[in-house]
């Protein structure tokens, strides 16, 4: 039985290195790749178009989920390198002291 996940997978293995942004021609060749199973799926002619095929299925264009995987990769290395200080939790706190003057201190625990 064919898994559209499992493709899916091997297709954009690796996807999130390299395709920022993607180009039309790296488009119609993901979107050519993903017709194909399409086709076999439905058993439809080879005249409909790969839009209305995907909208039956109810799945994303492999362009779409190349980005998403990309972004996807791209906050989660930005989470890991980010700025020490930001990964201590640092809590702001305001006191407001209405008989002096209102102060900010950082705690960073």
């Amino acid at each position: 039985m064919f898994d559209p996940t499992v493709v899916e997978k091997m297709v954009l293995h690796g996807a999130a290195a390299c395709v920022n942004p993607l180009s039309a021609r790296q488009c119609r060749i993901l979107n050519s790749i993903q017709r194909k199973f399409l086709l076999n799926i439905y058993g439809a002619y080879s005249t409909s178009p790969t839009s209305a095929l995907q909208i039956i299925d109810g799945i994303l264009p492999l362009s779409f989920k190349a980005g998403q995987e990309s972004t996807d990769d791209r906050v989660s290395r930005l989470n890991k390198l980010s700025h020490p200080i930001i990964n201590h939790s640092a809590q702001l706190t305001m006191n407001q002291n209405f008989s002096t003057t209102n102060s900010i201190q950082l705690n960073l625990t």
